[in-house]
């Protein structure tokens, strides 16, 4: 049997759960890096910075990370997707190091940059990897469990925040400098990481075979015949192969549309809700405390994900994640002072974290390996335009609507990404439900359709 029928049908192993594991770690960077330089900001030193630029400490941030996604993450398909981690690790810890030595803003911004590059480079990347160490029967899950890396590195950011400020007595440095160790030890750890095995098989070179050997001995693939080649993807072939060309423009507009609504909807939320809530009900505790249910609900949204992965499809999860998100925030903006606030935010973390995990599975199951990672890489480049411009957006109107209003519109955006995300599941059951075979569902059943 081929490699990656193999690994499409027996059962995972040890060595593969270590290597999903190990991307968890990988994309946990992107989570722990944002939160960092959200405890960092007050403490930032009289002069140093001022409100505004603190605002554009946060978008040059998201900046680079649209940057690494669409620009670096991408090179995985050519270079191999453990060689762009260990690169991306690399950037972001040297990039935290040059934030905790920044002299001034300027500085500062362009480490900023650079960081958000190293994260963004990571998260397509592992996600991918996770989608290609798994099992037919556990995509959902390995997926999922890869996305939530962003939930836990943003926890463990959080309280390791907080930790080092009481500590450090406000040194907003030793922030980053802990930040740049914790990664240091993620890239020590990631060269255990093994090349994946649907990256080896297309690339076909002999180097490539040895290697694929290695590598199927450690993730302890048994009854592989190195030699057997799965079915040939298409586009692998000579085709032109990109996300916007004419086999994969539908589904890939869909999802860009989907996912950027989503996840700006969410960064809204996440971002805003602690200002929105502490100026409407004169509470600062009660901000805090909105905030804290929301980044508690978001952990479990990716456990809700998961379960839901193991029974149905995660194009199924998209719709059905943003139709309830979108209750939730309209639940949450009629509730905002109230006692059932703290249920509708917990809701809103819980339903759009789930949909946005099963967005990127779905942009996982969606494309075959020879694009995979620049398809994940453009989601998220995409993506960061939106959580680009709503800080600036928010600021703006913040004087001019009421919190309540400004839920009402992420109600109305949620629902839109339901809307897309109905039309995505409904245009591509055939390939989320295709049967296990050889290769992946994708290239098995575009490569039916070249025959016929």
């Amino acid at each position: 049997m081929d490699v990656i029928t193999t690994l499409r049908t027996s059962r995972m192993g040890l060595a593969r759960w270590c290597a999903v594991a190990l991307c968890v770690l990988c994309n946990t960077i992107d989570g722990l890096d944002l939160m960092l330089m959200s405890y960092a900001l007050p403490h930032l030193p009289p002069g140093f910075a001022t409100g505004t630029q603190k605002g554009l400490l946060i978008s040059f941030g998201f900046l680079g990370m649209g940057l690494g996604a669409t620009l670096l993450a991408p090179l995985a398909d050519r270079i191999g997707r453990k060689r762009m981690v260990m690169y991306g690790l690399l950037l972001s810890v040297l990039a935290l190091a040059a934030t905790a030595l920044s002299p001034s803003m300027e500085w500062m911004l362009a480490a900023r940059i650079l960081a958000g590059a190293g994260a963004g480079t990571l998260t397509p990347v592992a996600l991918t990897l996770g989608d290609e160490f798994s099992s037919a029967k556990r995509r959902g899950l390995c997926v999922g469990l890869v996305a939530i890396g962003f939930a836990i590195g943003s926890t463990i950011g959080g309280l390791i925040g907080l930790f080092i400020i009481t500590t450090f007595g406000g040194a907003w440095q030793a922030l980053f400098w802990g930040g740049a160790l914790i990664s240091a030890a993620v890239l020590v750890l990631a060269a255990a990481l093994p090349e994946s095995p649907a990256y080896l098989v297309i690339r076909d070179t002999a180097e490539a075979r040895q290697r694929l050997a290695r590598v199927v001995s450690w993730l302890g693939l048994t009854g592989v015949e190195l030699a057997e080649q799965p079915l040939a993807e298409p586009v692998a072939t000579g085709q032109k192969a990109g996300v916007l060309t004419k086999r994969f423009r539908g589904r890939t507009l869909l999802l860009w549309l989907g996912y950027s609504t989503a996840a700006a909807a969410w960064y809204f939320t996440t971002s805003w809700t602690p200002q929105l809530v502490s100026t409407v009900s004169g509470s600062a505790e009660r901000g805090t405390l909105m905030g804290t249910v929301l980044s508690m609900g978001s952990l479990g949204g990716g456990v809700v994900f998961i379960l839901l992965a193991t029974r149905v499809s995660s194009t199924a999860v998209v719709w059905v994640c943003t139709a309830a998100g979108a209750v939730a925030a309209g639940g949450f903006a009629l509730t905002i002072t109230g006692a059932g606030a703290v249920v509708t935010a917990a809701a809103i973390g819980v339903t759009m974290q789930a949909a946005l995990s099963a967005y990127v599975a779905s942009c996982a199951r969606l494309y075959p390996t020879v694009i995979r990672t620049r398809a994940q890489g453009a989601l998220m480049g995409v993506s960061r335009v939106g959580t680009i411009l709503v800080p600036v957006v928010v600021g703006a109107v913040l004087t001019g609507l009421s919190a309540q209003t400004m839920y009402w519109v992420a109600t109305v955006v949620v629902l839109l990404s339901a809307i897309v995300g109905v039309t995505l599941w409904s245009r591509t059951r055939a390939i989320t439900h295709a049967p296990v075979g050889a290769g992946h569902p994708v290239e098995r059943l575009e490569a039916v359709r070249e025959q016929t």
